[in-house]
């Protein structure tokens, strides 16, 4: 019960509260009253909608509809007694007959200190003293009218406490005696006029004005003396006007200058020394700039030891001195973006070691200079997006230990050579979106080109986000998923598998830094295998990382569940296969020496089956089809007269066909005996087979060759090479069929071939059988240089003489 009268007691105090805070709407026929904390009437004067707004001893706001004249003393009062109102504007509507003070004593205003004006429609009427009389106390005025040329000499001297005028107009001109009585003015705008030009004395009186705006006044030319007498003015906006030179001495008497605005003029050049007297700037904005200003003068922002920021956009410049910012340490922010520059001087960044962020987009960049951030311990942001660059060496970077946020979006970049960022230990922002990189760099090593892949993040850790989209990579790197980065985007690549499927999970939850909290991986070519499927469920499920594209990935459901079958299906294979040993062990235990006795027989009989068929020796013969006859009638009738020789044979058919061959190859390897390759080598057989390979290839792999005894035959066209290989061969791996001594050599080595010391014991089985033997053995002193060059296409055919 208590707590419910509490609940009732607090809800009408705050009804009580809110009551007596809501102002009392006037009563006035012509009126309707709404609202709930600010009063807001809708009235009908004679036929005009006005509509005021009204919050009691803050503001009053006078809306006209369609007026064009209006009887102010109609306009209800908003106050029951006279009350202070911070601020009273009218908007769109007619200049009053009288004052502004009857019109706002009128409506129960005793007092205000601003008074805004605006019109946006011609104006009928002029501006008078009369209309400002008695507003000794305004302090803001703002003059928005149209239609207006001329405001006469007096108009401000019944207000002259005025700190802040805001005069706009689009046909106004000023004379020098206006601003005389506001000798207490700190702000004065004049903006949207058509002053094409401006008294050098028009504001000489004004010594305590501190900030001046003459944005978008079409003034074409300024007098070097226009600036005399305001010592201590801050702030200074020039812009929006057809300015086209500025004299050298202009600014030399503002020497409390701290902010300059010049955008959207027409200067083509600069002149030097501009800046030279105002050792209290602090910001100067070029903006837009209508015409090429191609080149900045040297020294242009040098020596100013209050300078901070410096903003020079869209003004094609393409030129920038090496000292433009030089003894300027405490610049912070830079900005060339939008112009033309191409080269960069190394030391134009020397001085700079308190700049906080540089934009050099939208430029024709197409180099970093090694050095050229080396000063720049401090950067916290770097912008070289829409530029040239091709290549980035992480030197360049190295001295960047404080950047948080790097773009390189949209330039040209496909070789980053070293660890780009690795000193950097912050929270980085880095994209290389919109570029041309894969990670593989093309390195001569050992007399020819080789590929390596590499990633230049290896050593760049926890970076808040990595955005490499738009690029052509094909692999993923580890370092992207375990270094532990917030956001990873590797959308719009080539990618095809997301790791490294030699590599568990297990080993990535023991690498990484932390969890990636944000995936992108739209438009690549993912295949659906279960190695993806499974990487995808550990980053979602173990992970939790949100793959924000997930949805895109178009795999058919039963390729995903397929994986999860198969580990099914391996877990009941294992079991089966433990149960079985299980049941074997058992099963041995029980009938050991029974199963003892049946093995001990099977290897004696085994043992005793390979000893009758170890003497055994397996010939693959191998030859090209125009041999074919000569191996018919010469070779196979003698090898065949020999029963313990097993002859297969290979016709080579072209360079690439090795089918029959291979079936030969696989029979010999089925029955685990020794095969030896007898190669019929002809001038056939040599132009037919190593149509593509350099004779320096053919050699060293005849001499390389294991288990292959080469015949020579002179069958076929006259052929150097040939020539020269016969006269160069190794006497213990190759005949000459023209020999007299043919087959007694050819069974030597083949002999040599059975015991398994093919090249070892040839000489010594000779010298045992006394047989003749032609020990011919490659001189070292070969030279290929004065043969015919073969063609050096292709090596596919180098080892189809040689045997694993």
């Amino acid at each position: 019960m208590g707590r419910e009268l509490l609940c009732a007691v607090t809800a009408a105090l705050a009804l009580h509260i809110i009551g007596a805070a809501r102002p009392m709407c006037p009563s006035d026929p012509n009126c309707v009253c709404g609202g709930t904390l600010a009063i807001e009437l809708n009235c009908n004067i004679d036929g005009h909608i006005v509509k005021i707004n009204l919050l009691p001893n803050t503001y009053i706001n006078i809306k006209c509809e369609n007026a064009t004249t209006l009887d102010y003393h109609k306009i209800p009062k908003c106050a029951n007694h006279m009350n202070i109102f911070k601020s009273v504007s009218f908007k769109d509507c007619p200049l009053p007959d009288t004052s502004f003070k009857d019109v706002l004593t009128n409506m129960g205003v005793s007092k205000t200190m601003a008074l805004i004006f605006q019109n946006a429609k011609n104006l009928s009427g002029y501006f008078d003293r009369k209309h400002f009389a008695g507003l000794q106390d305004l302090t803001k005025l703002l003059l928005s009218i149209n239609g207006v040329t001329h405001l006469p000499d007096n108009l401000f001297v019944d207000i002259n406490n005025l700190t802040w005028l805001n005069i706009r107009s689009n046909s106004i001109n000023l004379s020098e005696e206006l601003f005389k009585p506001l000798e207490r003015l700190e702000t004065l705008e004049i903006s949207h006029n058509h002053m094409t030009n401006i008294s050098s004395n028009l504001f000489s009186h004004l010594s305590f004005l501190r900030k001046l705006s003459l944005w978008q006044s079409n003034v074409t030319w300024f007098s070097k003396d226009l600036f005399s007498g305001v010592d201590v003015l801050e702030e200074l906006d020039l812009s929006s006007n057809g300015l086209n030179e500025l004299p050298a001495s202009i600014f030399k008497p503002l020497r409390k200058l701290k902010k300059l605005t010049l955008f959207s003029n027409k200067f083509s050049s600069l002149p030097q020394n501009l800046f030279i007297n105002n050792k209290e700037l602090e910001t100067v904005v070029i903006l837009n700039n209508d015409v090429k200003l191609k080149e900045l003068p040297k020294f242009l922002f040098g020596n100013l030891p209050n300078l901070k920021q410096i903003y020079i956009q869209r003004s094609a410049i393409e030129t920038v001195p090496y000292d433009i910012f030089a003894n300027s340490a405490l610049i912070t922010n830079i900005s060339l973006a939008y112009n033309d520059i191409s080269v960069l001087p190394e030391p134009i960044f020397n001085d700079q070691i308190n700049l906080l962020e540089l934009d050099l987009s939208h430029n024709k960049l197409s180099k970093l200079e090694p050095k050229l951030f080396s000063s720049l311990v401090r950067l916290e942001t770097l912008i070289l997006s829409h530029n040239k660059l091709v290549e980035l060496s992480g030197t360049t970077f190295s001295s960047l230990l404080s950047l948080i946020y790097l773009n390189m979006e949209h330039n040209r970049l496909k070789i980053i050579s070293s660890y780009l960022c690795s000193n950097n230990k912050q929270r980085m922002v880095i994209s290389l979106a919109h570029n041309r990189l894969d990670f593989q760099e093309k390195v001569f090593e050992n007399n020819s080109w080789t590929v390596k892949t590499f990633s230049p993040f290896a050593h760049t850790y926890n970076l808040r986000f990595l955005n490499l989209s738009h690029n052509k990579f094909e692999v993923s790197f580890e370092d992207w998923w375990i270094n532990g980065h917030e956001s990873l985007d590797i959308s719009h690549n080539c990618i095809t598998n997301l790791w490294d499927k030699n590599k568990s999970n297990k080993n990535y939850v023991h690498l990484m830094k932390k969890p990636i909290r944000n995936l992108w991986l739209t438009k690549n070519p993912v295949l659906c295998e279960c190695q993806n499927y499974l990487f995808i469920d550990f980053l979602q499920k173990s992970l939790r990382t949100k793959i924000i594209d997930i949805k895109t990935l178009h795999c058919p459901l039963w390729a995903k569940e397929a994986c999860y079958m198969r580990f099914t299906i391996f877990i009941t294979l294992l079991t089966s296969l433990v149960t079985l040993y299980v049941i074997i062990i058992v099963i041995y235990l029980v009938h050991r020496k029974d199963i003892n006795y049946i093995l001990k027989n099977k290897f004696y009989s085994l043992s005793q089956y390979r000893s009758k068929r170890n003497d055994i020796h397996n010939i693959i013969i191998k030859y090209v089809e125009t041999d074919e006859e000569f191996v018919l009638k010469e070779v196979l009738p003698v090898l065949r007269t020999h029963k313990d020789l097993n002859i297969h044979t290979s016709l080579i058919k072209g360079s690439n066909n090795r089918e029959n061959f291979m079936d030969n190859f696989t029979s010999c390897v089925k029955d685990l005996y020794n095969c030896t390759t007898l190669v019929v080598f002809s001038p056939n057989y040599l132009t037919s087979t190593y149509s593509h390979v350099d004779i320096k290839k053919i050699h060293s792999e005849m001499l390389k060759a294991e288990n292959t005894v080469y015949i020579f035959v002179d069958i076929g066209p006259e052929n150097s090479i040939y020539a020269f290989l016969k006269e160069q061969r190794d006497g213990r791996t190759t005949v000459v069929w023209s020999e007299p001594n043919f087959w007694d050599r050819f069974f030597a080595i083949l002999s040599a071939c059975d015991t398994g010391k093919f090249k070892m014991n040839y000489e010594y089985y000779v010298q045992s059988n006394n047989i003749m033997s032609m020990k011919i053995k490659p001189p070292s002193d070969i030279s290929f240089t004065k043969l015919p060059d073969f063609p050096n296409m292709y090596d596919l055919n180098a080892l189809t003489h040689s045997q694993v």
